[in-house]
């Protein structure tokens, strides 16, 4: 089988899918990736199915070695990624011939890329998903240097085509020095006074450095529970639920948090919300937004129809030469330093005749 010979693994990586659902009733966490987003465009852009596994890259600084030809694209953060020594663009299904190097950058903007392969990347399956579950080596680990990441390859090409996100819709794109982020009552919502629920829809808070999958701590005024009683019986928590422990600070779980928590939950993250808070890096600033269900219902609603318009597939251009007497369309692209030319299906930078 083809591989991905990984020759920096980044500041942590794993492959990931949709994840385990269905299974938090006998201690299993759904896992899966953390941003929904970039990895369902990542799918659709190479025509894979909606939960064919990928590398999740938190960070940048990831680089491989295809072992095999083979189709890929990058989506999520953005830096500069190099396809041997030729810039790249985000959003796009590339050609990367056997030996072919892909050197992902550490990130300029957002925090969470995806390296989608053509099929998906095949690594075993547990239980019905491929995701790596952090908190238990039983389904599997964080990649490693050297580490070798199997995948198939196929006998189809994507058609050559780049996807742009309307600045405006991209979950990227805020230029806001304290970015929003909506919430629900929690199941202990009740548990803090008054007082201390305004301070925790009035204040600022800063995503701290203690930051992974499971999830991430903030920063900013203390918030104290009715009584300083910050244990509570056990119960459900999943991605997006923001817990106050004993310290006071609140620790919003992501996708690899466990299935039941001790501490009173204030609030939990929209599902809307949940692509745009993981890609912000830490030191980002957060304030909460309180919002009803039908608020969420709405929003929900209305992402789906701006997703659906805000990506936007760019016209490659065409222009037709005579091989042998037979005419050859050929596709290309130019923007800034990347150049482009789509031949036979394939998507390569121009500088691939080399």
């Amino acid at each position: 089988m083809a591989y991905l010979d990984v020759l920096s693994p980044g500041f942590f990586s794993s492959v990931q899918d949709n994840g385990r659902v269905g299974m938090k009733s006998i201690g299993i966490s759904s896992g899966g990736v953390l941003d929904i987003e970039s990895y369902s465009l990542s799918n659709l852009i190479l025509g894979n199915s909606k939960n064919d596994a990928c590398v999740e890259i938190i960070g940048g600084g990831f680089e491989v070695v295809f072992s095999e030809s083979t189709f890929f694209c990058i989506t999520g953060a953005v830096g500069k990624n190099y396809l041997n020594e030729s810039l790249i663009l985000l959003n796009a299904p590339y050609y990367a011939s056997s030996g072919s190097k892909l050197n992902i950058s550490i990130f300029d903007s957002g925090w969470i890329g995806y390296l989608n392969i053509l099929g998906g990347v095949k690594t075993k399956k547990i239980l019905g998903s491929r995701s790596v579950y952090i908190n238990s080596e039983i389904f599997g680990k964080k990649i490693e240097k050297f580490e070798k990441i199997n995948y198939q390859v196929q006998n189809y090409f994507p058609q050559p085509k780049i996807y742009k996100i309307k600045k405006k819709y991209s979950n990227l794109s805020s230029n806001q020095d304290i970015i929003p982020i909506r919430v629900l009552e929690s199941a202990q919502f009740n548990n803090f006074s008054e007082v201390y629920k305004q301070v925790f829809f009035n204040s600022t808070f800063t995503i701290s450095q203690q930051y992974n999958r499971q999830g991430m701590r903030l920063l900013g005024p203390s918030i104290e529970a009715k009584k300083n009683n910050h244990d509570v019986i056990s119960d459900y928590v999943n991605k997006g639920s923001i817990q106050i422990p004993g310290d006071k600070l609140p620790i919003i779980l992501l996708s690899d948090s466990q299935t039941t928590g001790g501490y009173p939950k204030i609030a939990n993250v929209i599902s809307v919300d949940f692509s745009k808070l993981v890609q912000l890096r830490p030191g980002s600033k957060i304030k909460f937004v309180l919002v009803t269900i039908d608020d969420a219902q709405k929003a929900y609603k209305k992402n789906i129809k701006y997703m659906q318009q805000s990506m936007e597939e760019e016209t490659l251009n065409t222009f037709t030469c005579k091989v042998n007497g037979s005419n050859i369309d050929l596709k290309y692209h130019f923007d800034g330093n990347i150049s482009l030319i789509g031949i036979d299906g394939r998507l390569m930078p121009l500088d691939f005749i080399k």
